[in-house]
């Protein structure tokens, strides 16, 4: 789609004569027009982008796709030169998500001294819904001027239907994990190696609070320069734990028939399931940045050609089966795993009234966090206080290994041979489908009398020994015989509180009046600058009449073209160097300039540009006339802008 007409630069470069070399003297005469031909295709380096045939156009790799699957998008700024070029705005596309994108791609051509560019950008889309889909029209930046591609329509079909197209190399994020099958990565377009990332687990049946491992592996043909995840992973139904993976992604080779491709793991979770019935985990969608395989080799010389695609898990269903109820022993506290249970004494032989610590450790595989408290059997010989709980946590294998202390304070309360009976602790095998219950051994424990001798036959000795190790740490604070004062200045009569409460008001004060007077002076000067205009233009038009000869003629243009500029860019307080023909219009537009005023504006501009770029066609008849007509357009102006 071309906007624009070619400008007539080039009708004015050869005259008739010079066309032809022929005759004796060809040679020299063919390079003289060589010469002059690259001149021209230099002068039109800065001919504006409307007048060199600057085209855009936007199309898809594929008009038919599967809903779930995805399709690029190619917008594409093609033109003999091209100066500034911005992306496209593709704020407007509304049916589809953009997954991956922009990639930006450059080709310049020079065929029989002939010059051609292009510029291109590619989106990855995934449809929304299903249905005929539009794209609509894409505005394009280039060098100051808006060009817009024509709408492309795109047809989703519903998964697996009759009317799907056929059978197509898998678009990138489609299929299991993102790729083009359970075996083999997907491809995901040309340029692009297979890529593709996949979730699995060590099993798909287990009981509530077994471990599931899950690995989330990527498979790559390509460099993989950058990655992460487009979302935070979480897993309903599931008790989660981390389980470290390098930072420096280990790779290793894998095979699969005529297909070798490295394999890293980007992540690994332990999960216990709290609640039983079918729990599945959600996918999993990666943002990855691959080195794109470009068919220009000057760019993959000069550049990193790369790409950004999205790979996206499937979800894994996994069942669960609740735990045996009829066999279920007392005590158990919901422990699933393998476990084995110390318990030990700090000591073996102690007094009446001395503490003896005592320490119940519970270790294995399995996740301990929703075991509670391990009480210990009731001991009427001793004291008992509530245990100290500590617990960690380590990966052996894969495989989560918990540990968990109880630290318990006793107190003997009589002499002689006093004896902790065992501590049991039962939990769940899930390998062996049975629950178990583990038992330590009794602790004898000899107690002598206390230091005084006495036997300590019950609580009180031990509150009373109690006492007297408080009285010994507390001191009492002597207080004076006439009491105290308060000496202390309250902070609101301070003299520093006052300047604070003060102190943002000033600057409020301060504040206000700077920024009226900025604004004041700003507006007497954007004043002086509109009431200048007039009289400015007539400087420049003056300067123009006294270079008004048709050896001058492309002086003379650029002074008229330069006043009228300059008087628009004065009347509107704006630089004159970024005002284009289209901004000019919308200028005088909403300041309500007539049309045919506007028209007669433009008309003298596009004059002077064809005088400075052909000055050769330009006699003094017709640099009068655009004299005349820019001096009544200013005329005309200043009335229509002052009203």
């Amino acid at each position: 789609m071309r906007h624009g007409r070619p400008g007539p630069v080039l009708r004015a470069v050869l005259p008739p004569s010079r066309r032809v070399a022929t005759g004796r003297g060809g040679a020299a005469r063919s390079a003289v027009v060589y010469l002059v031909a690259l001149l021209a295709a230099w002068m039109c380096a800065g001919v504006p982008a409307h007048a060199q045939g600057i085209g855009v156009r936007a199309r898809v790799d594929r008009e038919n796709i599967e809903d779930g699957g995805q399709t690029s998008l190619l917008v594409e700024v093609f033109g003999p030169s091209l100066g500034e070029v911005g992306p496209p705005d593709v704020s407007g596309i509304t049916d589809f998500d953009i997954v991956g994108g922009p990639m930006t791609s450059n080709r310049f051509q020079w065929i029989n001294g002939r010059t051609s560019a292009t510029r291109s950008y590619t989106y990855l889309l995934r449809p929304r819904r299903t249905g005929s889909l539009r794209i609509p029209p894409l505005g394009l930046l280039v060098n100051g001027r808006t060009f817009r591609t024509e709408a492309v329509n795109v047809e989703v079909f519903p998964a697996g239907s009759a009317g799907a197209p056929g059978p197509h190399p898998s678009p990138p994020g489609a299929g299991p994990g993102g790729g083009g099958g359970p075996g083999r990565p997907a491809r995901s377009g040309e340029g692009t190696s297979m890529v593709r990332v996949v979730a699995d687990v060590d099993t798909r049946t287990a009981y509530v609070g077994q471990q599931v491992t899950l690995r989330v592996l990527l498979d790559t043909q390509t460099e993989i320069l950058n990655l992460g995840m487009k979302d935070t992973p979480t897993f309903p139904g599931f008790w989660a734990e981390e389980i470290k993976v390098p930072e420096n992604l280990e790779m290793r080779r894998v095979v699969n028939g005529a297909d070798t491709y490295s394999e890293y793991t980007l992540m690994k979770r332990a999960l216990f399931p709290t609640g039983s019935g079918t729990l599945t985990i959600p996918p999993l969608s990666y943002q990855i940045q691959v080195r794109r395989r470009s068919q220009d080799p000057i760019e993959s010389f000069f550049f990193t050609p790369t790409e950004t695609i999205t790979r996206r898990t499937e979800p894994i269903a996994i069942r669960i089966q609740p735990l045996p109820s009829g066999s279920r022993p007392d005590g158990f506290s919901g422990a699933v795993g393998n476990f084995t249970l110390a318990v030990n004494a700090d000591r073996k032989d102690s007094r009446v009234n001395d503490a003896i610590g005592v320490k119940v450790r519970v270790a294995g595989e399995g996740n301990l966090n929703a075991v509670n408290a391990l009480p210990l059997p009731d001991l009427s010989d001793f004291k008992q206080y509530s245990p100290k709980i500590s617990a960690s946590t380590s990966v052996v294998g894969d495989r989560l290994r918990g540990e968990k202390v109880w630290d318990y304070v006793l107190i003997p309360l009589a002499p002689g041979q006093q004896t902790i009976p065992p501590v049991r602790f039962s939990f769940f095998d899930a390998r062996a489908g049975t629950y178990r219950t583990v038992a330590s051994p009794p602790l004898t424990i000899q107690v002598a009398r206390g230091e005084d001798g006495d036997a300590g036959t019950g609580a009180g000795l031990a509150a009373q020994r109690d006492v007297r190790q408080l009285r010994r740490d507390i001191r009492f604070i002597k207080q004076a015989p006439d009491g105290l004062r308060d000496k202390s200045v309250p902070m609101y009569r301070a003299p520093w509180f006052i300047a604070l409460v003060l102190l943002p008001l000033a600057a409020d004060v301060g504040l206000f009046a700077f920024t009226r007077t900025r604004d004041s002076q700003r507006a007497h000067a954007r004043q002086r600058r509109e009431r200048r205009a007039r009289s400015l233009a007539r400087r420049r038009l003056k300067e123009a009449r006294r270079r008004m000869s048709p050896s001058m003629a492309r002086a003379f243009s650029a002074e008229v073209a330069q006043a009228l500029t300059e008087y628009v860019a004065a009347k509107f307080d704006t630089s004159a160097s970024g005002l284009t023909h289209d901004r000019i219009e919308e200028l005088l537009a909403t300041r309500g300039a007539a049309e045919e005023d506007r028209r007669t504006f433009h008309r003298c501009l596009e004059a002077c540009d064809y005088a400075r770029f052909a000055p050769t066609s330009s006699g003094s008849e017709e640099m009068r006339r655009t004299l005349l007509a820019a001096e009544e357009i200013l005329v005309r102006l200043e009335r229509s802008l002052a009203a």
